[in-house]
């Protein structure tokens, strides 16, 4: 336990320091009136006391920005935001962070409990008109914990808890409320404050493993699958490692993340009615039950939540649900093959690097071939343009998608290099998380691809100026279809079939004309609607980015794509 000297440091102040404690070095804010004191006590403290501040102009732009940031880091990051407003408004994107597992701080003033006689007593009308019953109940169901200090010496111990639960598995946003008379309370005293703890999986049990193993060894079609478990750089290697030794299928290759090489023969998408073995691994969703569903098939569930118990329903059945983080299992389960523990027969995995080789053949002149119909046709399909942005992209890139890029058309071959919408699909999130790692990866060359409506929603004027003002130059490319795509596909539920036919309400009374908006926001800005102008204005845009400017490139592609 080490002791702080606080001399008349209000309770922001005391939060700063307490962050900067518990390791947090960055926080987002969009302020309130109560964090005067914090704003104060800022300019004061030296950076070595506090974390660097980054100015918002919207809660939908910071906590993106903290989720983007929090994939490039290893500690949690802070997001400050006003009382019931601002807690609101950061509401969809803490709903993102929660379902993708991203260890965020959302910390809120709360509204002051005193009309007079304190510092930080109601003041303004608006200090009675944000006051509700229970602030804590607004965002409990999109946080791991949360809670509300009592007085403003607790403020390091509520953040030391704050950050351990963050990040314990699996990890998760919490949220941290102070009312406005703690905020601005003056302390004078030794202030101690415990580093956060963080509690680690079990390793998986050895037992368990070994039947597993046993049960891929033996399989005529085994299949791992993920969804997620490439956001470890190290699970990328080993599943690598694991599935080129067993000549072993693995769907969803590229999905959250990059969660093994889409270059290999392997990565071929496989066919779940014909496994005799599925392992999932990190998988929220491990496959559609309405399109496919492996019956009489030996299934295993691992990762840091196999179960997914924080869905009311889930529905998919499991033979075993490994309780384990996921790099530890391969390493586990690798063993047992390195070992000699568990063999694989030569015959077999012959076999099953045939398949797969013939199947990955395929797949892959499928995509080929599809591309050269679109070239031939003159026509910028998504599939097309998700093409030419993978070639006009330069070497060291990542990618943000938010719903429209089509990552089978472009080669990943190492981790962290895209970064997929996350599972809750709240929209508002692909530019400022591309900013967040922006701000993490200065070095980096980041792109973030949104569709026409994503691109309204991620609150773009807010975005724009977030990139100006702390030189965040990234690629923005909009694929503008003009129309809510993935509601006009769900009409085939219905029986609906004329997808050339504009329907009110799903397609838009009249295309979005991003490239003046773009414009407008002091972006460098292209339009292109055919094949060639694509290529040559994300050339263009490139190189913009390249020259540290911020580049948007409006991509009319066809909506049935």
């Amino acid at each position: 336990m080490k002791g702080l000297w606080i001399d008349m440091l209000s309770g922001g102040g005391l939060l700063l320091v307490s962050l900067r404690k518990a390791g947090v070095d960055r926080f987002f804010i969009n302020s309130g009136t109560e964090y005067s004191g914090l704003l104060l006590d800022y300019m004061h403290l030296s950076p070595s006391q506090r974390p660097e501040m980054v100015v918002c102009l919207s809660e939908t732009t910071a906590v993106a920005a903290a989720y983007g940031y929090s994939l490039m880091n290893e500690n949690a990051s802070a997001v400050m935001v006003h009382t019931v407003p601002g807690v609101a408004s950061a509401l969809p994107n803490l709903f993102n962070a929660y379902t993708a597992g991203i260890p965020i701080i959302l910390i809120s003033g709360v509204t002051s409990y005193s009309s007079r006689g304190r510092r930080g007593s109601r003041q303004i009308r608006v200090h009675w008109g944000q006051d509700v019953r229970d602030i804590r109940g607004l965002v409990r169901q999109f946080v791991k914990w949360d809670y509300v200090v009592n007085e403003a010496a607790e403020i390091p111990e509520a953040v030391s808890r704050a950050v351990e639960v963050a990040m314990s598995p699996p990890q998760g946003p919490v949220y941290l409320g102070i009312h406005r008379e703690h905020f601005m309370a003056n302390l004078e005293k030794m202030v101690d404050q415990r580093p956060p703890i963080v509690s680690q999986p079990p390793s998986p049990n050895p037992s368990s493993v070994k039947k597993i193993a046993e049960r891929l060894a033996s399989s005529n079609y085994p299949v791992i699958l993920t969804r997620s478990a490439g956001r470890n750089a190290k699970s990328f290697h080993l599943l690598k490692s694991l599935a080129e030794m067993l000549c072993a299928r693995v769907n969803y290759a590229v999905a959250d993340y990059v969660n093994f090489p889409n270059t290999s023969i392997f990565s071929a998408p496989a066919d779940l009615r014909r496994a005799d073995c599925i392992v999932a691994l990190e998988s929220d969703v491990p496959w559609l039950p309405a399109e496919e569903w492996p019956m009489d098939v030996f299934r295993v569930s691992v990762g840091t939540e196999p179960l997914n118990t924080r869905m009311n329903v889930w529905g998919f059945g499991f033979d075993e649900a490994v309780y384990a983080e996921t790099s530890q299992f391969l390493e586990s389960l690798l063993h047992q093959f390195e070992s000699g523990s568990v063999k694989v027969g030569k015959d077999l995995l012959e076999e099953r690097r045939a398949v797969a080789e013939n199947d990955w053949r395929r797949w892959r002149r499928d995509l080929e071939e599809a591309l050269r119909q679109d070239e031939s046709r003159g026509l910028l399909t998504k599939r097309l343009a998700s093409h030419i942005l993978g070639e006009a992209l330069p070497q060291n890139f990542i990618i943000v998608n938010e719903y429209s890029l089509r990552p089978d058309y472009l080669l990943f071959d190492e981790p962290g290099t895209y970064f997929g919408e996350p599972p809750g699909g709240s929209l508002g999130w692909g530019l400022g998380a591309a900013l967040g790692i922006k701000l993490a990866k200065p070095e980096v060359f980041v792109s973030v691809v949104l569709g026409d409506g994503s691109f309204v929603f991620n609150n773009p004027v807010s975005g724009a100026v977030l990139s100006k003002w702390y030189r965040l130059p990234v690629l923005l490319t909009v694929f503008n279809d003009g129309c809510w795509w993935d509601v006009k596909k769900s009409l085939a539920d219905m029986g609906f079939s004329e997808f050339g036919k504009k329907v009110e309400g799903v397609d838009f009374p009249e295309p979005l004309d991003v490239y003046s908006m773009g414009r407008g926001m002091g972006f460098s800005s292209y339009v292109a609607e055919k094949p060639r102008q694509a290529a040559e204005a994300l050339r263009e845009a490139v190189a913009d980015v390249l020259k540290g400017v911020t580049a948007l490139v409006d991509l009319r592609v066809r909506a049935d794509s």
